[in-house]
């Protein structure tokens, strides 16, 4: 829509040249009608071309704005009403507006001398999104600056913070350091630095050069004998060559040796520590002087070593032979015990039998003999055998067993057996002690486990867990039980023995297999059973055995077996342990 104001060439010029703005404006009169308005305002705004001619009214405008939501929400009406009231002010005004479309457009309006109001209308969408940009990366960056400033103060007082420790750690350290920069001046130095080298407080400080240090040096001695000038050029000319060194100077005047290193820096300088290392030298001229006489005490000393194992080894034989003896003479007593039972009941019976024979005889004699008492003493002589042959049955399934376990025990050979009937004649003979206890062990192996193997030793591994359960696992309870398993495993058989005992701590067991350890030493307890154990199922079953125990629960032994013991272990019992 076109500027209209008359005719004439420079008027029209005029109208073309607005159209040609980048800025819309419209002009109102006293009325609050319009007398123009340039494109740029049609197209900024979106206005209609009724709009936008001279004649249109600021009311049909407001209330077109204000219906496209301009103003925001609310009643359209009472937008226009507002907003009318306030242009028959005709005031200066100037303010930004963003758009529904988020388009911000400035609005500044001038009053006119005659009546009226020209309003200029300048999209500022671009520059405010600039502004914008620019104050939140003035934001950004000053949060950059903030958190950088805030850091850099955080290593300040980090490096203040090591340097203070370093500065403590060198003032402390028992040793002496230094430090000479490329100028052969000394940077730094501590306290203990001017101790070891005897040097007074004023070469003891930065500034000091190093010639100062090496003619003070060279003057009283410290370098030996000679020319005090040449000495000391000597040391100056090797220290500007910065080389790392490490070597022993003695004092002469009062023995006291000094370790001296010294460290290029990368910077050309040269870090050096000094150690009085005056006792750790006599040390080693008494080692020295020990040394040449050591041949002739080791000697010495690897003969009282040699008889001493040789005890040792024949204590430790002693002990094994004592512990399966002792074993033995358990099961004995045990048998011996469980013999008493069968045969008193045979003597006794025996007895009666002898007194009812020596009364039937006194009868017959007599003449005093009835068919009736020949009936009875039959019977009773029938019933008194039968009583005897089981009790001396029941005698000799005892013997049997235990002469079983005992040779086996005894013997230490290797013989072929079956594992279940390994399991039984053990518990058998074990079975006069074992039931004096409220506690009961069960058996789950199955026949055809077939050994080619060592029963005596393995008899012993099952005596000694099941004495050790008794002893050790039911203390104060009347419902200890002992499973006994078994399950093949190819070559080899898994065999466990559990307990629903009281378990044992991870301290005990650490302890479990070293020998003489004991929580029944004095009661019961030898402390060799479980190390017994150990050396017969790792060295002559050739077996490995682990153990599991939990505190309340119980404990847990996995032995496993190789079906056929290795033939290198056919050497006795007692030489393994």
């Amino acid at each position: 829509m076109a500027i209209e104001l008359g005719s004439g060439d420079k008027l029209a010029l005029l109208a073309e040249g607005l159209d040609q703005l980048d800025i819309g404006f419209t002009v109102f009169d006293r009325e609050l009608v319009m007398v123009a308005a340039n494109k740029r305002f049609q197209e900024m705004l979106g206005f209609p071309d009724a709009l936008c001619r001279p004649g249109a009214t600021m009311q049909d405008a407001l209330r077109y704005n204000a219906s496209l939501g301009e103003y925001g929400p609310g009643d359209v009406e009472e937008q226009v009403l507002q907003r009318l009231e306030l242009s028959r002010k005709f005031l200066a005004h100037r303010f930004e507006r963003v758009r529904p479309d988020g388009s911000i457009i400035e609005v500044c309006g001038h009053p006119l001398p005659l009546g009226g109001m020209v309003t200029t209308y300048t999209d500022v969408t671009i520059p405010r999104q600039r502004e914008h940009a620019l104050r939140e990366l003035s934001a950004e960056l000053e949060l950059r600056v903030e958190s950088r400033t805030a850091e850099l103060r955080h290593r300040e007082a980090e490096l203040a913070r090591k340097a203070a420790l370093l500065e403590l750690v060198v003032s402390n350290v028992n040793q002496g350091i230094s430090f000479i920069n490329a100028d052969l001046k000394i940077e730094l130095c501590n306290q203990k630095f001017g101790e070891l080298l005897q040097l007074p407080p004023d070469l003891c400080r930065p500034g000091v050069s190093f010639e100062q240090l090496a003619y003070y040096n060279a003057e009283r001695g410290e370098y030996g004998p000679g020319d005090v000038q040449e000495l000391a050029r000597a040391r100056i000319e090797i220290a500007k060559k910065f080389l790392p060194h490490h070597f022993e100077r003695t004092r002469p005047s009062d023995g006291v040796t000094l370790e001296i290193m010294g460290k290029p820096t990368p910077d050309g300088g040269m870090v050096s520590t000094y150690l009085d290392i005056t006792e750790r030298k006599r040390a080693e001229n008494r080692i020295r002087d020990i040394n040449e006489t050591l041949e002739e005490r080791v000697e010495e000393r690897s003969a009282q070593l040699s008889a001493a194992m040789q005890t040792l080894h024949q204590s430790q034989e002693a002990l094994a032979r004592s512990a399966a003896k002792a074993t033995l003479g358990t099961l004995v007593a045990s048998v011996t015990h469980e013999l008493n039972t069968p045969l008193g009941n045979s003597l006794i019976t025996a007895g009666t039998c002898a007194d009812m024979a020596k009364r039937l005889q006194e009868q017959v004699e007599t003449g005093q003999l009835k068919r009736s008492d020949l009936s009875v003493f039959l019977k009773e002589v029938r019933e008194g055998s039968d009583l005897i042959e089981r009790n001396l049955h029941r005698a000799v399934a005892l013997v049997q067993n235990f002469k079983q376990v005992a040779a086996d025990q005894a013997s230490e050979q290797r013989r072929a057996f079956d594992l279940a009937d390994v399991v039984k004649e053990v518990l058998d003979t074990l079975s006069p002690s074992l039931k004096r206890h409220p506690h009961r062990v069960q058996v789950d192996v199955a026949r055809g486990l077939a050994f080619d193997s060592f029963p005596g030793a393995l008899g012993q591994v099952l005596i000694n867990l099941i004495n050790n359960a008794y002893l050790h696992a039911f203390e104060d309870r009347l419902d200890g039980r002992v499973q006994i398993s078994a399950q093949p495993e190819g070559e080899r058989v898994a065999l466990r023995i559990e307990d629903n005992g009281i378990g044992m701590a991870q301290d005990l067991m650490a302890q479990l297999f070293q020998p003489f350890f004991s929580t029944k030493i004095g009661r019961g307890g030898t402390g060799l059973g479980m190390t017994i154990v150990e050396n017969l199922v790792k060295k002559v079953l050739g077996g490995t055995l682990a153990v599991d125990s939990t505190l309340g629960v119980g404990t847990r032994f996995l032995i496993r077996l190789p079906r056929v013991a290795p033939y290198e272990t056919d050497i006795g019992i007692d030489a393994q342990i």
